[in-house]
């Protein structure tokens, strides 16, 4: 008798309840055959005996303890507040040395992407971040490794562990340190077949065995991957009679749920709701003191090609174990990250307005735009730095905004994020919000300068990054708040935020104009725009 005959018949007499099966799971992981320090290793942590110098990053906890990669027990990181919270450990300087190559290597167990990550003082003395590893962990052991890491120039390097994305704990084991090329031995990857929930790379009753008993008690991590054949994340009746189906070969191909995707929050109504309240006025005790804490941070712009920087303002009564919408604020012609952080009163009013209550508490990032990969500074001439702002398009959603998400408890989604700035900043949050609509709820511009469509002005012709056509953002994506702002006294844009918003409105986009009697190209425009803005801005739905 062939041997999936004999499989079918076993299954028949399962099915009408004639015999019973008893099949233990195959755990993915290796065994406990790690080399020891004494083969070479600069570093072995095996966390047997404590936490073997690693501690909590940001707010979160470690202890040994745990399930185990290898030995008894493992680095357990709890409470953590933010994604980039984990657990790291110093890199004693005497042997981990500037510019050095070498191996790296540890068995993590979570959930989401791992990631195995360096921090350092670059020459200058800033404070930099970079990745040596990263994989995806479903609650099992997966092994993060680069046999071949060159140290960056700088000092005060730290290893630390953190996931892309939530604040769940995980375990951390068998952390290895070697020299460069070598090979270390450590997990191999899990095949994932669907319906395999042994991980014996065939579909047969012993799977429906497991399945039967993951209906009623639940599975986790690869075996849930595997026993999800309908795709629903859950293991349900409905994969059972499918896994059943595929060994009696009565279903050739397991088919997927078309699971439901929900709209975007609608914005329908918002901006009339608050509409009469916009004022050009702006009360003088919201432009007093200054309270939060600014952190200057480094990350790589994949479009620049380059290190670049910003500033992170944490507001008043800041706690990491909550999570807050992020406002980015863009400069002008010239400026970076320090540009609108002083005289423009952003800092000010969203001090004030935090602390009566009438803004809602949020991180801000001031940005530095430029983002050209042949120039690491503006050249000074205009026509020719412009489409190295226009490229902060793609650098804002592809660089910057996952590095803010994954270091600081940030809130995600559109309704969560807003962007405004000031003359080529403004144009160019008029820009992202168009380009990035699924990404970006809030949206406004101080005084914003011509050239998103074809255009002249009295310095230079504008090719234009669109036609007069695609200024408009149509639903689903429509915007919470779309706030532009000129001064009639504004001698260098002139009637150009007009124009923008009259284009949005005769292709049904709903804004907001705000006038500013006497504003010039300044903060006299700024501040009142910023002053509606911030007061308005994650608040719809």
């Amino acid at each position: 008798m062939s041997r999936i005959r004999t499989v079918r018949t076993v299954l028949a007499g399962l099915l009408a309840g004639a015999s019973a099966f008893s099949a233990s799971l195959t755990l993915p992981g290796g065994t406990s055959g790690q080399e020891t320090a004494a083969a070479g290793y600069y570093c072995h942590d095996t966390f047997e005996s404590g936490t073997d110098d690693w501690e909590g990053r940001g707010g979160a906890s470690v202890s040994s303890g745990g399930t185990a990669y290898a030995g008894s027990s493992a680095l357990r990181v709890t409470d953590r507040g933010s994604s980039w919270h984990g657990a790291q450990k110093k890199l004693d300087s005497a042997v981990f040395t500037s510019g050095g190559e070498y191996s790296f290597s540890a068995a993590v167990s979570g959930t989401g992407k791992m990631m195995l990550s360096l921090e350092y003082k670059d020459t200058s003395g800033n404070t930099k971040y970079g990745h040596i590893a990263e994989g995806d962990s479903t609650e099992d052991y997966i092994q993060l490794a680069n046999s071949s890491f060159r140290l960056p120039e700088g000092s005060d390097y730290v290893l630390y562990v953190e996931t892309e994305s939530g604040t769940s704990a995980f375990s951390i084991d068998e952390v290895i340190i070697a020299e460069a090329g070598t090979q270390i031995d450590g997990l191999s990857p899990v095949k994932i077949i669907p319906g395999d929930i042994d991980f014996d790379e065939e579909v047969t009753a012993f799977d429906v065995v497991l399945a039967r008993k993951g209906v009623i008690g639940g599975l986790t991590g690869n075996a849930l991957r595997a026993g999800d054949v309908n795709g629903d994340d859950e293991m349900t009746v409905a994969d059972l009679v499918q896994i059943s189906g595929f060994v009696l070969g009565q279903v050739q191909e397991f088919k997927q749920v078309e699971k439901p995707t929900s709209p975007p929050v609608s914005a329908e109504g918002y901006m009339d709701s608050i509409r009469d309240r916009i004022t050009a006025n702006v009360p003088a005790e919201v432009l007093k003191d200054q309270g939060g804490n600014v952190v200057h941070i480094t990350y790589y712009s994949t479009k620049a090609g380059r290190d670049k920087g910003a500033n992170v303002w944490l507001p008043p009564g800041y706690d990491e174990n909550k999570k807050y919408p992020v406002f980015y604020v863009n400069h002008g012609y010239g400026g970076d990250e320090r540009t609108m952080m002083n005289g423009m009163g952003v800092l000010e009013i969203a001090t004030n307005l935090i602390n009566s209550g009438e803004a809602v508490p949020m991180i801000i990032v001031f940005t530095d735009q430029y983002t050209d990969p042949n120039h690491p500074k503006q050249t000074g001439n205009g026509q020719a730095d412009v489409p190295g702002y226009d490229n902060f398009v793609e650098d804002l959603p592809d660089s910057l905004m996952p590095y803010i998400e994954s270091h600081f408890p940030v809130k995600t989604g559109r309704e969560n994020t807003a962007v405004a700035g000031f003359s080529m900043g403004g144009r160019e949050s008029l820009y992202i919000g168009i380009k990035c609509c699924d990404k970006v709820g809030y949206i406004g511009g101080g005084a914003p300068a011509p050239g998103i469509f074809p255009t002249k002005d009295q310095f230079m012709d504008h090719p234009g990054v669109m036609s007069k056509d695609d200024m408009r953002i149509d639903p689903p994506y429509s915007p919470y708040l779309l706030l532009i702002a000129g001064g009639t006294n504004d001698g260098m844009v002139n009637d150009f935020p007009k124009q923008y918003s009259d284009l949005f409105t005769q292709h049904g986009t709903d804004n907001i104009y705000l006038s500013v009697p006497g504003g010039g190209h300044d903060s006299s425009t700024v501040i009142p725009m910023m002053y509606n803005f911030i007061r308005f801005i994650f608040k719809a739905g």
